[in-house]
């Protein structure tokens, strides 16, 4: 067994590329049960959780005290019971400090740890992403594999992020959208380019098992054959990618405010979760929208649920402000989830609410307002998390639709161009040349691990 073991190891580390991708796809395989698990348990979770008002047991206004309940269990398992505080917070920028900075080490625990936390953020209404937790046990997954085969850290780094593709493919059934996200969110301004490969398969084996299990409906459904934008709407899309600067900017300050405010509080770790769901109680109760991922919401507003009127922009806005700061107290506090998918949710409906202003002071002008919800939401997160490809191409898959692929990116584009100076990762770097992890990359480190193995 040892033997086999060392042989393993030995093609890994040495022998190139395709074991490479085999070990990848084992990753992905793994991953891609792990988020069935993920998806089942949260449904399970949220429909034991909402029970009492299903039934109608309790009156509406007392799931006002279910987030500061879910933050106190979830404060209490983290810090007290798995003593894991790397899994508190969002996943995905714990992934991205591990790969500059740790060698894409990640402790065993991490990922049992996060699948259970999430899924309690989430269930009680958190308003936090679901791309955070599968993130990070993605990369939890893939490193712990890393470790039984003793690979160097440049490989660790790179397996790391063919776990967190695995996981993003998986649970937003977006394949391609995952390895390029992966790749891109490392970097302000480049990206990985060495990982795209392992990236693609374990995204794409992830996904196929995922789908196998859960099904192939697009994350979005209801998504019309949107036609191909024109010369006015494509400059309507640039204006959309604009108007999404100021709240993307409102967006990063909150949370990173919200984080640093909890940081410093002189109160126990364990109860800061429950705190920041307590003050969330009243954003709840007032826009129950922002509980929880969303994504119901933005098929309602693809629906055209919401009216084109003064009242229904108005509401719009409320309810994107209402997620920024619902957000930031969840994750800031130390809830566990993500930040990438609620600014889909605020892309969405900013989206939405331009779309009401289209029809109030030019009405008819715009063939279909609804294709302003997709674009707002990858111009929103390509401008929050400077990943402008992965946005966009997240997107088209998540809705089964490239028709809009034009509009997509000329409002991506647009909105990097005015918001370069935040992100909303704050371990991200500008490019390879600022990572410790390739500072420290060396082809000694390779020859060593190589000779080592020969010895053994």
């Amino acid at each position: 067994m040892k033997r086999i073991h060392r042989t393993i190891a030995k093609l890994l580390v040495v022998n190139g590329y395709l074991p490479k991708l085999g070990l990848a796809a084992v990753i992905g395989f793994v991953t891609g049960l792990v988020a069935v698990a993920f998806h089942w348990g949260l449904e399970r979770a949220v429909d034991w959780v909402r029970m009492p008002w299903t039934l109608g047991i309790l009156p509406w206004y007392a799931f006002a005290a279910v987030p500061a309940i879910g933050g106190l269990v979830v404060g209490l398992f983290i810090h007290k019971v798995a003593r894991a505080p790397e899994t508190a917070g969002q996943g995905t920028d714990k992934m991205i400090y591990s790969f500059h900075h740790q060698g894409g080490n990640v402790r065993a625990r991490v990922a049992p740890v996060k699948f259970f936390a999430s899924i309690i953020t989430l269930a009680t209404g958190g308003s936090a992403g679901y791309e955070g937790p599968i993130s990070q046990i993605g990369s939890g997954i893939a490193s712990t594999i890393c470790k039984f085969f003793k690979m160097p850290r440049m490989m660790r780094g790179q397996f790391l992020l063919a776990g967190t593709a695995a996981g993003l493919g998986a649970i937003f059934k977006a394949p391609l959208a995952g390895a390029l996200t992966s790749v891109e969110m490392l970097y302000r301004e480049d990206f990985e380019s060495n990982a795209f490969a392992t990236s693609i398969v374990s995204s794409v084996v992830s996904f196929a098992v995922y789908v196998a299990f859960v099904g192939t409906a697009p994350l979005i459904g209801g998504v019309p054959a949107f036609p191909f934008t024109g010369g006015v709407e494509l400059l309507a899309c640039a204006l959309l990618g604009v108007l999404c600067f100021p709240f993307s900017y409102l967006y990063v300050r909150f949370y990173y405010e919200s984080e640093r405010r909890f940081s410093k509080w002189a109160v126990p770790v364990w109860l800061k979760p429950a705190l920041g769901g307590a003050f969330i109680s009243l954003l709840v109760l007032a826009y129950p929208e922002v509980s929880g991922g969303g994504f119901d919401f933005i098929d309602n507003l693809m629906a055209g649920l919401v009216p084109h009127s003064m009242w229904g922009v108005l509401l719009l806005l409320g309810i994107v402000l209402a997620k920024i700061v619902a957000t930031a107290l969840t994750v800031g506090s130390g809830g566990s989830g993500g930040v990438f998918g609620p600014s889909l949710f605020i892309g969405g409906v900013i989206g939405a609410m331009f779309a009401g202003i289209c029809e109030l002071a030019f009405p008819g002008v715009i063939r279909m307002p609804e294709m302003f919800i997709l674009v707002g939401m990858a111009s929103f997160f390509a401008g929050a998390a400077k990943a402008p490809i992965a946005g966009v191409v997240m997107v088209c898959e998540m809705t089964g639709s490239y028709s809009l692929l034009p509009g997509l990116l000329i409002a991506s584009v647009m909105h990097i161009a005015f918001s370069r100076n935040w992100t909303i990762y704050k371990s991200q770097v500008l490019n390879k040349f600022a990572s410790p992890a390739h500072r420290r990359d060396m082809d000694r480190e390779l020859i060593q691990a190589y000779d080592k193995i020969a010895k053994e």
